[in-house]
C-alpha cells in the first residue's frame, strides 16, 4: 500500500495494511548522526524538499509536512545584531540558542498595541512563497511520502507576535480586538489551504498550542469564544474542498477535546504523553471521533530512555489506539536534536513490526 492511502485510510477510521508513521519534522542532527553525513542545509530542504525526503523515504515514514509556508524569510528584519522581527511579528534571539537568522529563539512580541498590530504590514496568503513551497514539496514527495501543509497558525503564532501576556489581557479588555485578530489569521490559514488543495494537498495542518503540561492556556468558556468559531470556518472551508484538517496542539488539552472535534477537525497531533494526554483514555473518549497522531514521549523516552523502553511504548500506543484505524504513529511533538538516533529508528521498527493489520490489536498484546 502506498503513503498516500495508508494515511488517509487510517484518517477515514478504516484499517489500512499497517498503521502509517508520520513527522512534523527530524532534526538535521539526528538524520546526520543515523547516515552519517553532514546535517542538512535547512535553505536547501526549503528549496526543493528532495534532500530531506529521499531520508524519510529510507527510514520508512509515510508522512511528513511542509512546515515553512507560512513564514517567508523575505519578510524578516533583523532590529540588532543579535535579533529579529520574523513575518508575522515575533521577536527572536540568534544568540539565546545556536541558529541563524531563520532559526532563533522566540523573546517576545513586538505588536504589543491594537496600533502596532494595525501598522505591521500583513502576508498575503497567496504569496508565491507559499505555494511554491508546496508545489516543491509535494514535486519531491511524489508517491514516497505524503506531504501535509502547515498553511497557519490560529492562535499561537498570534499570542507570540502580541506576547502572552497581552493576549490573555486583551481577551477581558479588549475582546473585538483578539477576535479581529484571529480573525486575521484564520483568513490566512484558509486562504493559503485553498490554495494549497488546488495544487494537490488533501491534509492541511494548523499549528497551535493549546495547553500547558497541566491544562489548558486559558478556559474552555474562553476557548469556545475564541478559538472555536475559527477552528469550525477553517473545518468546514477545508471539507467542502474535499480536504481534512489537522491541528498540532501541545500540552493537556483534554478539557478541550469535544470543542475541537464538535468544530470538525479531522486530526489531531501530537498528544503529548507526559503532559496527562493517555492514549488508552484519549482513544476510549474520542477515538472514534478523530484520528489520533503520536503520543511516543519526545521529552524524555526518545531522549534518555532505553531502545526496549520504546519498543515497549510503541506497542502500548498501538495497541490503546489502532484497532479500527483512526491511529497514526508519531512522536509527542517532532523528532529533535535531543532524541537519540537509535531510540527513533527503534520507534519506526516497532511501529512496523506491530502496526500491521488485522492482527494489530493481537500484536500488540504480546509481552516483550
Amino acid at each position: 500500500m502506498k503513503p498516500r492511502e495508508r494515511v488517509l485510510r487510517a484518517i477515514m477510521h478504516e484499517e489500512p495494511d499497517r498503521v502509517p508513521l508520520f513527522e512534523i519534522a527530524v532534526s538535521s542532527l539526528v538524520l546526520s548522526k543515523i547516515f552519517n553525513k553532514e546535517p542538512l542545509d535547512c535553505n536547501a530542504i526549503t528549496a526543493g524538499w528532495k534532500a530531506e525526503f529521499d531520508l524519510y523515504e529510507k527510514l520508512g515514514l509515510d508522512c511528513s509536512t511542509a512546515y515553512t509556508l507560512m513564514f517567508n524569510p523575505k519578510h524578516y528584519e533583523m532590529i540588532s545584531e543579535d535579533k529579529f522581527v520574523d513575518s508575522w511579528g515575533r521577536i527572536f534571539s540568534t544568540s539565546a540558542t545556536a541558529g541563524t537568522a531563520s532559526t532563533g529563539f522566540y523573546i517576545g512580541g513586538s505588536l504589543t498595541t491594537p496600533e502596532k498590530y494595525e501598522e505591521f504590514p500583513k502576508l498575503d496568503p497567496l504569496d508565491l512563497w507559499g505555494t511554491e513551497q508546496f508545489e516543491n514539496a509535494l514535486k519531491a514527495a511524489g508517491e514516497r511520502i505524503f506531504p501535509v501543509a502547515a498553511v497557519g497558525s490560529i492562535w499561537e503564532v498570534q499570542g507570540e507576535a502580541l506576547g502572552w501576556e497581552n493576549i490573555f489581557r486583551y481577551m477581558f479588555t479588549k475582546p473585538d480586538f483578539v477576535k479581529k485578530v484571529l480573525e486575521d489569521s484564520t483568513n490566512f490559514l484558509i486562504e493559503l489551504g485553498k490554495a494549497c488543495i488546488d495544487l494537490g494537498a488533501e491534509v492541511l495542518l494548523d499549528w497551535d498550542d493549546y495547553g500547558y503540561t497541566h491544562g489548558p492556556m486559558m478556559s474552555p468558556k474562553h476557548f469556545r469564544q475564541f478559538i472555536f468559531p475559527c477552528l469550525k470556518r477553517a473545518a468546514d472551508e477545508f471539507h467542502r474542498k474535499g480536504a481534512f484538517l489537522m491541528v498540532h496542539s501541545d500540552g493537556d488539552i483534554r478539557l478541550l477535546m469535544d470543542m475541537i472535534v464538535e468544530a470538525g477537525v479531522d486530526l489531531i497531533q501530537p498528544l503529548e504523553p507526559h503532559a496527562n494526554m493517555n492514549i488508552g483514555d484519549i482513544a476510549e473518549k474520542w477515538g472514534d471521533k478523530i484520528c489520533l497522531v503520536g503520543n511516543i514521549d519526545v521529552a524524555h523516552l526518545l531522549p534518555y530512555g532505553t531502545t526496549q523502553e520504546v519498543f515497549r511504548e510503541v506497542k502500548r500506543a498501538i495497541h490503546a489506539a489502532a484497532p479500527g484505524g483512526g491511529y497514526i504513529l508519531g512522536s509527542g511533538h517532532q523528532i529533535n536534536d535531543w532524541c537519540k538516533p537509535e531510540n527513533f529508528l527503534m520507534q519506526i521498527k516497532a511501529g512496523k513490526k506491530f502496526g500491521k493489520y488485522p492482527k494489530v490489536a493481537a500484536r500488540s498484546l504480546e509481552v516483550v
